[in-house]
């Protein structure tokens, strides 16, 4: 009986199983079986075409055990965001003269975001009367994270675990239009080429980023997920009921950092003065305007005094300041948290940007002792 022909099997319990294989199989396995053992020129020719291409950066096969080490070249570097964001700006033309004005008198349904707006748990409007507004809730200061953002996915978490989660998500169905209205830094992990030139300084006290509008005869201070944190009467044009001017074309939009241990808003930024926004002025003329025109504010009365407004003071990045400013943090009058780092040319970004740097106090000396050891 030749291999072609059929081959049987007797199992123990006397059943037989019939299978066949063809001529050509039989010869494919006899061929197999004759191959000699691949040569290592052979091993390293397959391997090689299985890498990565330098000039397309396409990876083939197994792409996935690629070493870390051999990808770490290829991203962009923060230096080089920055200059792409500064050359992204140059093209880029932005209207946010209505934008500003529906921030200001509460019309959602126009706003806009260069960022995706997340759901909130629920928006609020502008127009409650002041008395049906609750003022002081319990935070942690912290700049660099939102405490309320974590609460609201401990809600979803929490609406889940109860059974509700189909109720809680109708409730999250609109969008705060109040969120990601201010600039965020990131974390700086090199220090800019052009420090000394093009980049001004900031010292941060402690508190909670705000959102700060003052219209209509009352001033509205939001967190950056848009939720409410305090509703008073203030110094700023439009802010009060006692405000001479026009209240609804005199709103104003203020980047604020906020520290309720002082009731004190930090001024950090400035968008919009009496009706006029500078979104699109850079950095340098919107702290020159921060500064004038809060040297015209009126002294304030017994209902606008409830809350202080303090500019906070920007700083050229020599050598000599930034010695100053990491020996001596508290000789600003309060509890430091970190340097933020804004470039001269930046317009005002609503959301995340390169063109801003945050450097936390307790990294300072480290980040920059290499830059003060070069310059003495």
């Amino acid at each position: 009986m030749t291999k072609a022909s059929e081959n049987c099997e007797e199992l123990n319990n006397g059943d037989i199983i019939t299978s066949q294989k063809s001529v050509a199989e039989i010869k494919l396995d006899e061929n197999i079986i004759k191959k000699p053992a691949a040569t290592v020129d052979e091993v390293t020719e397959l391997l090689s075409a299985t890498s990565v291409s330098a000039s397309t950066g396409v990876f083939r096969h197994k792409t996935f055990k690629t070493s870390p080490l051999q990808l770490k070249g290829k991203e962009e570097t923060q230096e080089e965001r920055r200059k792409r964001a500064l050359e992204e700006q140059k093209k880029r033309r932005r209207d946010l003269n209505t934008h500003a004005r529906n921030l200001a008198l509460f019309r959602p349904a126009e706003f806009s975001s260069e960022e995706d707006s997340k759901t909130d748990d629920e928006s609020i409007n502008n127009d409650i009367p002041i008395e049906q507004l609750t003022k002081h809730t319990k935070r942690s200061l912290d700049l660099d994270q939102d405490d309320d953002l974590q609460q609201e996915s401990f809600t979803v978490k929490k609406a889940k675990l109860k059974g509700k989660f189909r109720e809680s998500r109708r409730k999250t169905k609109g969008s705060n239009p109040y969120r990601n209205q201010v600039m965020h830094a990131e974390w700086m992990h090199e220090i800019p080429s052009d420090l000394e030139n093009n980049w001004y300084v900031v010292l941060c006290p402690k508190g909670k980023r705000c959102l700060v509008i003052s219209a209509k005869g009352k001033t509205v201070s939001r967190l950056r997920n848009g939720n409410i944190v305090n509703v008073f009467e203030s110094i700023l044009p439009a802010g009060a009921n006692s405000y001479k001017g026009n209240k609804t074309t005199d709103y104003c939009i203020l980047d604020c950092i906020y520290d309720q241990t002082e009731f004190t808003y930090y001024v950090l930024d400035l968008m919009c003065w009496k009706g006029h926004p500078i979104y699109d002025c850079d950095t340098e003329f919107r702290f020159y305007w921060l500064n004038t025109k809060f040297a015209e504010v009126e002294r304030p009365t017994i209902n606008t005094s409830t809350y202080t407004f303090n500019p906070l003071k920007a700083h050229y990045c020599d050598q000599e300041k930034i010695s100053f400013l990491i020996k001596n943090p508290h000789s600003f009058g309060y509890r430091p948290d970190g340097l933020l780092f804004f470039n001269k040319h930046t317009q005002y970004v609503l959301g995340d940007t390169p063109l801003c740097g945050w450097v936390g106090i307790e990294k300072v000396e480290e980040m920059f002792e290499n830059f003060i050891k070069q310059k003495k």
